[in-house]
């Protein structure tokens, strides 16, 4: 009887034995058992190949338990082969930000054996603990939360700034000098801008209508414009009258007081007739009405601005 006991304990001891170490071949281990929130550590499982022998190494994924991440996918490295077998190490990196006992899962390999069978081998999970920095209650003082740091400005960061200030500076200066001098007819560098008599600019601007052969060429409408433009102009700067935004019967009106001969007023009053039926009721002129046009205006300024001289003689 005490020879079956002691049979009986030592292949209980034997199987438990053998239990013990299949347990322990066949779990994952991780690099360390704790780690700070937001360390990384690495999972690893390792595996033997017999000769024929291959295996499919399930993957944790993205979290393998919720409050870890794994930081990619299982990589697989092939150890040194001893004795005819192959050594094969999965591993990967895990992390999280939650502190806590974590029971990571078990990892599956599928092991197809040289005789064709398939086995299904269970790694067991390690079990991880994710801790925080301890804080000493009993000298912790709490703070306010700071403002933002305000840095001094530097050389280099003021320089843009003050190179768009000077330059809007500049800007505006000038364009009130533009505006000043303007006012006093002057140029940007003060000096008094000589502007022609109205009457030389009013005879040049009409030999240039007549060199131009507009009526000649079949535009008489160009032609009276030009003509009548370049009269109204000189009226306006020899009279004063606003004979550029007026029809003609309101700059004929405001004439009525200036001293002109009246015969030439009632020439310079057919003239401006013809140049509105021409501009405005397209009626087309003869051609002894386009050969007086600018005889007519050429007259009109020249004995007008002789009047003048004549009249500031006389005073």
């Amino acid at each position: 009887m005490k020879k079956h006991l002691l049979t009986v304990l030592l292949l209980t001891l034997a199987f438990l034995t053998c239990r013990a170490q299949d347990d322990a071949a066949l779990r994952s281990r991780l690099s360390r058992d704790s780690i700070l929130i937001g360390d990384q550590i690495e999972w690893t499982l390792d595996l033997q190949l017999a000769p024929g022998e291959a295996a499919r190494i399930s993957k944790p994924g993205t979290e393998p338990v919720p409050g870890v991440e794994a930081l990619g996918e299982m990589a697989f490295d092939t150890l040194s082969a001893k004795n005819g077998t192959t050594g094969l190490r999965g591993h990967v990196t895990l992390t999280s930000f939650d502190s806590g006992s974590y029971n990571l899962p078990p990892l599956y390999v599928l092991l197809a054996r040289a005789d064709g069978s398939v086995d299904t081998l269970e790694y067991a999970g390690p079990h991880l603990e994710v801790t925080t920095i301890p804080i000493d209650t009993a000298t912790f003082q709490p703070y306010d939360i700071k403002g933002q740091i305000r840095y001094p400005l530097t050389f280099r960061e003021v320089i843009p700034w003050a190179g768009l200030a000077l330059l809007v500076a500049a800007l505006i200066w000038l364009l009130v000098r533009w505006i000043r001098l303007r006012r006093q007819n002057r140029d940007f560098f003060g000096k008094p801008v000589v502007k022609d008599p109205p009457h030389i600019v009013a005879l040049r601007s009409l030999e240039k209508t007549r060199a131009q052969k507009l009526w000649q060429a079949g535009k008489q409408k160009q032609f009276y414009t030009q003509v009548t433009d370049a009269l109204r102009q000189y009226i306006a700067d020899r009279y004063g009258v606003a004979a550029l935004e007026q029809t003609s019967a309101e700059m004929f009106r405001d004439l009525q007081d200036k001293e002109i001969d009246p015969a030439l007023t009632a020439q310079l009053k057919d003239l401006f007739t013809t140049a509105d039926f021409v501009k405005f009721a397209k009626h087309t002129a003869s051609d002894t009405e386009n050969e007086n046009a600018i005889p007519t205006a050429i007259r009109f300024v020249n004995e007008t601005y002789m009047h003048q001289i004549e009249k500031e003689e006389g005073n």
